[in-house]
């Protein structure tokens, strides 16, 4: 899967932009400030119906105009052929999303039909922030090789609100609140059992990537369900109700899973430097790029977004020698043309520079 081209209009500074892309590797460079990292942003708008940078989309339309629109040619494997994936956002909160003219219903449609991988500045939180990181990570991982997980969440998350509130409520309600305990517990054992059975695939494909990029160490893992693995979740949730009326919230469950990582026996976050975190990130993020290729034959597309920070030139080299040999479509930004022109020099790609919201083509390689 790829873009053979994007047009995006009024995201932040890009009031007008369009861009012919290269199927396997894009470089876009510029000042700060010049738009390169808007680009990034528009396409993952387009494949999460959010940006990454603001939860609230009405910062990210351009302060002179009313909307963005941005939408893409998408060219796909499985079944191969070319579709129009677009779009649309009002300054007053309207959100709209097209496949070939048909309507989507969800932003969850969108990420079936252009799965994305970022690594920017925040990507570092992964490792060191909080288990909500941890967790999205792998339910997007599950999100693409089970079909059924999507509405399995939906369910959970709505009863896991409800109970929530009758706990917050100032009396409570016991048959009501012993309903949705009820519901609670095999929809979080469920998505339990996929998370495992997820990881477990998932670190397969971890050690294979970091053979590949020097430094990682020995890595493992150890994933906490959200509550004691010996007790039962019913048990737990019996113990714990009198704790849960006290502080008006569901203490134990899938939603407080976490999954830490070790290397050397270590708590990554503890051990590595800065630039072997980003790199342990990457490697990460490819690992779960090459699992759900293996699963359904299509390609995950990459924005990278300031590849140069962190990185010393060795270990870009291996990155993006990486994505090139398994053909994944890469997107990504720097400030230094030099930084990018001998780690893609003999690569088919495509070369942008990007200043205040102009994009021109700067160089362009192969095919």
């Amino acid at each position: 899967m790829y873009l053979s081209s994007i047009d995006i209009l009024q995201v932040r500074n890009l009031t007008s932009l369009q861009l012919e892309c290269h199927p396997a590797i894009n470089v876009i460079y510029g000042a700060n400030g010049s738009g390169k990292t808007s680009i990034l942003e528009a396409i993952y708008l387009l494949g999460r119906g959010r940006s990454f940078k603001h939860r609230d989309l009405r910062l990210v339309v351009n302060h002179e105009s009313d909307e963005l629109v941005v939408s893409a040619k998408v060219e796909r494997q499985k079944p191969k052929g070319s579709h129009r994936l677009g779009i649309r956002r009002t300054a007053k909160g309207l959100f709209e999303a097209r496949l070939d003219g048909r309507a989507l219903q969800s932003a969850a449609q969108l990420v079936e039909e252009l799965p994305l991988q970022l690594i920017d500045a925040h990507s570092f939180n992964l490792l060191e922030g909080g288990a909500l990181q941890r967790r999205q990570f792998l339910d997007w991982g599950v999100f693409h090789v089970e079909h059924s997980y999507t509405d399995l969440w939906r369910r959970f998350q709505k009863a896991l609100k409800q109970r929530n509130q009758l706990l917050r409520h100032g009396r409570i309600d016991e048959d009501s609140l012993r309903a949705w305990t009820t519901e609670l517990i095999p929809l979080s054992e469920e998505i339990t059992r996929h998370r495992r059975a997820y990881l477990e695939g998932l670190v397969e494909h971890v050690e294979a990537v970091s053979k590949e990029l020097d430094g990682l160490g020995d890595l493992s893992f150890d994933y906490y369900q959200g509550w004691a693995d010996e007790a039962s979740l019913a048990d737990v949730m019996v113990a714990d109700q009198a704790r849960d009326l006290a502080v008006g919230t569901t203490s134990h469950g899938a939603h407080k899973a976490d999954m830490k990582i070790r290397v050397d026996g270590v708590l990554a976050s503890e051990c590595l430097s800065r630039g072997q975190i980003k790199l342990l990130v990457y490697a990460l993020k490819l690992a779960q790029a090459t699992f759900y290729r293996d699963k359904t034959g299509e390609s995950c597309l990459f924005l990278l977004d300031d590849l140069p920070a962190e990185l010393d030139y060795l270990h870009r080299q291996q990155i993006v020698g990486f994505l090139r040999g398994l053909d994944y479509q890469v997107f990504m930004t720097g400030v230094d043309k030099r930084d990018f022109q001998v780690l893609v020099e003999g690569m088919a790609h495509h070369m942008f520079h990007v200043e205040h919201g102009v994009a021109t083509k700067s160089e362009i390689t192969g095919n």
